[in-house]
Protein backbone atom coordinates (compact mmCIF):
# COMPACT_ATOMS: atom_id res chain seq x y z
CA UNK A 1 0.00 0.00 0.00
CA UNK A 2 1.87 3.21 -0.96
CA UNK A 3 -0.05 7.33 0.86
CA UNK A 4 0.26 9.47 -2.06
CA UNK A 5 -1.11 12.90 -2.45
CA UNK A 6 -3.77 14.23 -5.54
CA UNK A 7 -3.57 17.94 -6.63
CA UNK A 8 -7.03 18.96 -7.58
CA UNK A 9 -7.06 22.03 -9.80
CA UNK A 10 -8.07 24.25 -7.25
CA UNK A 11 -5.18 23.85 -5.08
CA UNK A 12 -6.49 21.14 -2.66
CA UNK A 13 -4.09 18.33 -1.41
CA UNK A 14 -6.46 14.93 -1.67
CA UNK A 15 -4.68 12.07 0.08
CA UNK A 16 -5.29 9.20 -1.38
CA UNK A 17 -4.12 4.92 -0.91
CA UNK A 18 -3.05 2.85 -3.61
CA UNK A 19 -3.07 -0.84 -3.22
CA UNK A 20 -0.97 -2.54 -5.71
CA UNK A 21 -1.79 -5.69 -6.66
CA UNK A 22 -0.36 -9.12 -8.34
CA UNK A 23 -2.31 -9.02 -11.79
CA UNK A 24 -0.26 -6.91 -13.64
CA UNK A 25 -2.98 -6.66 -16.66
CA UNK A 26 -6.24 -6.50 -14.45
CA UNK A 27 -8.02 -3.18 -14.26
CA UNK A 28 -7.68 -0.55 -11.65
CA UNK A 29 -10.68 0.63 -9.39
CA UNK A 30 -11.26 3.62 -7.51
CA UNK A 31 -13.18 3.81 -4.59
CA UNK A 32 -15.30 6.78 -3.72
CA UNK A 33 -16.45 7.27 -0.04
CA UNK A 34 -19.51 7.75 1.53
CA UNK A 35 -20.09 11.32 3.46
CA UNK A 36 -18.07 11.55 6.60
CA UNK A 37 -16.39 8.27 6.00
CA UNK A 38 -12.31 7.96 5.74
CA UNK A 39 -10.89 6.14 2.94
CA UNK A 40 -8.93 3.82 5.60
CA UNK A 41 -12.46 2.28 6.30
CA UNK A 42 -12.59 0.48 2.89
CA UNK A 43 -8.90 -0.75 3.27
CA UNK A 44 -9.47 -4.33 3.84
CA UNK A 45 -12.21 -4.36 1.18
CA UNK A 46 -9.45 -2.54 -1.57
CA UNK A 47 -6.62 -5.48 -0.30
CA UNK A 48 -9.28 -7.93 -0.97
CA UNK A 49 -9.83 -6.57 -4.94
CA UNK A 50 -6.21 -6.02 -5.39
CA UNK A 51 -6.01 -9.61 -4.22
CA UNK A 52 -9.03 -11.06 -6.61
CA UNK A 53 -7.49 -9.73 -9.66
CA UNK A 54 -7.32 -5.76 -9.81
CA UNK A 55 -4.05 -4.44 -10.95
CA UNK A 56 -4.54 -1.48 -8.34
CA UNK A 57 -7.19 -0.06 -6.52
CA UNK A 58 -7.29 3.51 -5.26
CA UNK A 59 -9.10 4.71 -1.84
CA UNK A 60 -9.39 8.40 -0.90
CA UNK A 61 -10.13 11.57 1.14
CA UNK A 62 -12.25 14.21 -0.67
CA UNK A 63 -11.31 17.79 0.74
CA UNK A 64 -11.76 18.81 4.31
CA UNK A 65 -11.87 15.03 5.27
CA UNK A 66 -8.22 14.63 5.72
CA UNK A 67 -5.64 16.90 7.50
CA UNK A 68 -6.48 20.55 9.26
CA UNK A 69 -8.50 23.31 7.23
CA UNK A 70 -9.17 26.83 7.96
CA UNK A 71 -12.47 28.15 9.55
CA UNK A 72 -12.99 30.03 6.04
CA UNK A 73 -12.08 26.97 4.01
CA UNK A 74 -14.77 24.79 5.94
CA UNK A 75 -17.47 27.37 4.93
CA UNK A 76 -16.98 27.62 1.85
CA UNK A 77 -16.46 24.22 0.87
CA UNK A 78 -19.19 22.62 -0.37
CA UNK A 79 -19.94 19.20 -1.04
CA UNK A 80 -20.51 19.26 -4.79
CA UNK A 81 -17.07 20.36 -5.21
CA UNK A 82 -16.29 16.14 -3.95
CA UNK A 83 -17.94 15.11 -7.06
CA UNK A 84 -17.42 17.85 -9.75
CA UNK A 85 -13.71 18.58 -8.76
CA UNK A 86 -12.15 15.71 -6.18
CA UNK A 87 -13.42 12.65 -8.12
CA UNK A 88 -12.48 13.97 -11.20
CA UNK A 89 -8.71 14.65 -10.06
CA UNK A 90 -8.44 11.21 -8.93
CA UNK A 91 -9.82 9.89 -11.72
CA UNK A 92 -7.20 11.60 -14.38
CA UNK A 93 -4.41 10.94 -11.88
CA UNK A 94 -5.29 7.43 -12.28
CA UNK A 95 -4.97 7.50 -15.93
CA UNK A 96 -1.99 9.15 -15.82
CA UNK A 97 -0.45 6.87 -13.59
CA UNK A 98 -1.95 3.72 -15.62
CA UNK A 99 -2.45 5.27 -19.20
CA UNK A 100 -3.21 1.83 -20.27
CA UNK A 101 -5.65 0.63 -17.70
CA UNK A 102 -8.89 -0.53 -17.50
CA UNK A 103 -10.68 1.85 -15.26
CA UNK A 104 -13.33 0.84 -13.33
CA UNK A 105 -15.38 2.23 -10.09
CA UNK A 106 -16.89 2.09 -6.61
CA UNK A 107 -18.97 4.42 -5.57
CA UNK A 108 -20.24 3.97 -1.78
CA UNK A 109 -23.47 6.34 -0.57
CA UNK A 110 -22.29 10.06 -1.72
CA UNK A 111 -19.74 7.71 -4.01
CA UNK A 112 -22.71 6.09 -5.75
CA UNK A 113 -24.61 9.83 -6.56
CA UNK A 114 -20.77 11.47 -7.57
CA UNK A 115 -20.24 9.61 -10.81
CA UNK A 116 -23.11 11.33 -12.39
CA UNK A 117 -22.11 14.86 -11.24
CA UNK A 118 -18.54 14.08 -11.98
CA UNK A 119 -18.31 14.67 -15.83
CA UNK A 120 -15.83 11.58 -16.03
CA UNK A 121 -18.00 8.55 -16.46
CA UNK A 122 -16.25 8.39 -20.18
CA UNK A 123 -13.44 7.32 -18.19
CA UNK A 124 -14.77 4.11 -16.43
CA UNK A 125 -15.91 1.27 -18.23
CA UNK A 126 -17.66 0.11 -15.22
CA UNK A 127 -19.43 1.47 -12.04
CA UNK A 128 -21.24 -0.39 -9.45
CA UNK A 129 -22.60 1.81 -6.53
CA UNK A 130 -23.36 0.53 -2.97
CA UNK A 131 -26.03 1.48 -0.70
CA UNK A 132 -26.28 4.58 -3.02
CA UNK A 133 -29.95 6.34 -2.77
CA UNK A 134 -31.20 9.65 -3.55
CA UNK A 135 -30.44 11.27 0.05
CA UNK A 136 -33.90 12.65 0.59
CA UNK A 137 -34.61 12.08 3.96
CA UNK A 138 -38.55 11.32 3.24
CA UNK A 139 -36.97 8.25 1.61
CA UNK A 140 -35.28 6.96 5.08
CA UNK A 141 -36.24 4.78 7.60
CA UNK A 142 -36.31 7.44 10.21
CA UNK A 143 -37.00 10.55 8.38
CA UNK A 144 -37.90 12.84 11.50
CA UNK A 145 -35.11 11.12 13.51
CA UNK A 146 -32.83 12.16 11.12
CA UNK A 147 -34.68 15.48 10.38
CA UNK A 148 -34.03 16.44 13.77
CA UNK A 149 -29.80 15.19 13.82
CA UNK A 150 -29.34 17.12 11.19
CA UNK A 151 -31.71 20.46 11.48
CA UNK A 152 -32.30 21.28 14.69
CA UNK A 153 -29.01 20.02 16.64
CA UNK A 154 -26.47 19.64 13.20
CA UNK A 155 -26.51 22.78 11.71
CA UNK A 156 -26.60 25.03 14.57
CA UNK A 157 -23.92 22.96 16.10
CA UNK A 158 -21.77 23.01 13.08
CA UNK A 159 -22.38 26.67 12.57
CA UNK A 160 -20.43 27.71 15.70
CA UNK A 161 -17.95 25.10 15.60
CA UNK A 162 -17.02 25.48 11.70
CA UNK A 163 -17.48 21.58 11.36
CA UNK A 164 -20.22 18.90 12.35
CA UNK A 165 -18.30 16.50 15.15
CA UNK A 166 -17.99 13.04 14.96
CA UNK A 167 -20.52 12.79 17.69
CA UNK A 168 -23.24 14.24 16.03
CA UNK A 169 -23.37 10.48 14.40
CA UNK A 170 -22.50 11.48 10.93
CA UNK A 171 -19.59 9.44 10.75
CA UNK A 172 -16.07 11.96 10.60
CA UNK A 173 -15.99 15.44 11.14
CA UNK A 174 -17.90 17.27 8.26
CA UNK A 175 -16.79 20.77 7.15
CA UNK A 176 -19.62 23.39 7.35
CA UNK A 177 -20.75 24.25 3.77
CA UNK A 178 -20.35 20.67 3.04
CA UNK A 179 -22.43 19.60 5.59
CA UNK A 180 -25.30 22.25 4.95
CA UNK A 181 -25.50 21.68 1.18
CA UNK A 182 -25.76 18.21 2.51
CA UNK A 183 -28.31 18.85 4.59
CA UNK A 184 -30.48 21.17 2.27
CA UNK A 185 -30.26 18.31 -0.83
CA UNK A 186 -31.45 16.02 1.89
CA UNK A 187 -34.39 18.20 2.69
CA UNK A 188 -35.62 18.51 -0.56
CA UNK A 189 -37.96 15.81 -2.30
CA UNK A 190 -35.81 15.66 -5.30
CA UNK A 191 -32.52 16.04 -3.30
CA UNK A 192 -29.57 17.96 -5.43
CA UNK A 193 -31.30 17.45 -9.10
CA UNK A 194 -33.40 20.74 -8.09
CA UNK A 195 -30.55 22.38 -6.66
CA UNK A 196 -30.03 25.51 -9.46
CA UNK A 197 -26.65 26.09 -7.95
CA UNK A 198 -25.39 22.63 -9.14
CA UNK A 199 -25.68 22.42 -12.84
CA UNK A 200 -24.05 19.71 -12.87
CA UNK A 201 -26.74 17.51 -12.40
CA UNK A 202 -27.32 17.82 -16.22
CA UNK A 203 -24.82 15.42 -16.83
CA UNK A 204 -26.43 12.42 -14.74
CA UNK A 205 -27.65 11.98 -18.76
CA UNK A 206 -24.19 11.38 -20.34
CA UNK A 207 -23.72 8.40 -18.10
CA UNK A 208 -23.97 5.27 -20.49
CA UNK A 209 -21.53 2.46 -18.92
CA UNK A 210 -22.84 -0.28 -17.39
CA UNK A 211 -23.65 0.15 -13.53
CA UNK A 212 -24.47 -2.49 -10.83
CA UNK A 213 -26.94 -0.42 -8.26
CA UNK A 214 -26.49 -2.72 -5.06
CA UNK A 215 -28.57 -2.17 -1.74
CA UNK A 216 -29.55 -4.01 1.17
CA UNK A 217 -33.04 -4.55 2.78
CA UNK A 218 -31.78 -3.88 6.26
CA UNK A 219 -30.42 -0.26 5.42
CA UNK A 220 -31.88 2.23 7.03
CA UNK A 221 -30.84 5.20 4.49
CA UNK A 222 -30.29 3.72 1.31
CA UNK A 223 -34.15 2.43 1.17
CA UNK A 224 -35.37 0.58 -1.87
CA UNK A 225 -37.52 3.52 -2.75
CA UNK A 226 -33.95 5.81 -2.13
CA UNK A 227 -32.07 3.42 -4.15
CA UNK A 228 -34.56 3.12 -7.06
CA UNK A 229 -35.19 6.68 -7.17
CA UNK A 230 -30.77 7.41 -7.61
CA UNK A 231 -31.03 4.64 -10.29
CA UNK A 232 -33.50 6.51 -12.86
CA UNK A 233 -31.77 9.82 -12.47
CA UNK A 234 -28.77 7.39 -14.73
CA UNK A 235 -31.66 6.94 -17.22
CA UNK A 236 -29.27 6.51 -20.56
CA UNK A 237 -27.18 3.87 -18.28
CA UNK A 238 -27.18 0.27 -18.62
CA UNK A 239 -27.84 0.21 -15.03
CA UNK A 240 -29.31 -2.89 -13.24
CA UNK A 241 -30.56 -3.44 -9.43
CA UNK A 242 -29.53 -6.06 -7.32
CA UNK A 243 -31.52 -5.72 -3.82
CA UNK A 244 -29.89 -8.42 -1.33
CA UNK A 245 -32.34 -9.18 1.05
CA UNK A 246 -34.09 -12.44 3.14
CA UNK A 247 -31.45 -15.19 2.95
CA UNK A 248 -29.21 -13.51 0.62
CA UNK A 249 -28.17 -11.32 3.72
CA UNK A 250 -26.52 -13.87 6.13
CA UNK A 251 -25.55 -10.91 8.39
CA UNK A 252 -26.14 -7.39 9.11
CA UNK A 253 -24.92 -5.29 6.43
CA UNK A 254 -27.05 -1.48 7.44
CA UNK A 255 -25.85 1.42 5.47
CA UNK A 256 -22.27 0.68 6.20
CA UNK A 257 -21.44 -2.97 6.96
CA UNK A 258 -20.74 -4.41 3.00
CA UNK A 259 -16.94 -2.80 3.71
CA UNK A 260 -16.85 -5.16 6.63
CA UNK A 261 -14.25 -8.40 6.78
CA UNK A 262 -17.16 -10.33 7.94
CA UNK A 263 -18.69 -10.50 4.71
CA UNK A 264 -15.28 -11.61 2.65
CA UNK A 265 -16.87 -15.00 2.21
CA UNK A 266 -20.46 -14.27 1.34
CA UNK A 267 -21.08 -10.58 -0.12
CA UNK A 268 -17.38 -9.66 -1.44
CA UNK A 269 -16.73 -12.35 -4.05
CA UNK A 270 -20.90 -12.39 -5.86
CA UNK A 271 -19.76 -8.49 -6.39
CA UNK A 272 -15.82 -8.76 -7.08
CA UNK A 273 -17.15 -10.92 -9.85
CA UNK A 274 -19.08 -8.46 -11.55
CA UNK A 275 -16.42 -5.66 -11.14
CA UNK A 276 -13.85 -7.55 -12.41
CA UNK A 277 -15.30 -9.87 -15.15
CA UNK A 278 -13.95 -8.76 -18.92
Amino acid sequence: MEDIIIKTRDGWELHASLFIGPNKRGPVVLVSSATGVPRRFYRHFARYLADDGAQAVLTYDYRGMSGPISRSQAFSLQIAQWATIDMPAVAEHLKARFPECDLRGIGHSFGGQALGLSGVSHRFSRYMTIAAGSGYLGHTREPEKLSRAMNTIGRPLALVLGTLPRWAGFGEPIPYGAFNQWRKWCNSPNYFMDDKNVPETARFALVKLPMLAVGFEDDPWATRKGVEALVSWYSNAQIRLHWFAGRELPRPVGHLGFFRSEHRETLWPQLSDWLMQP
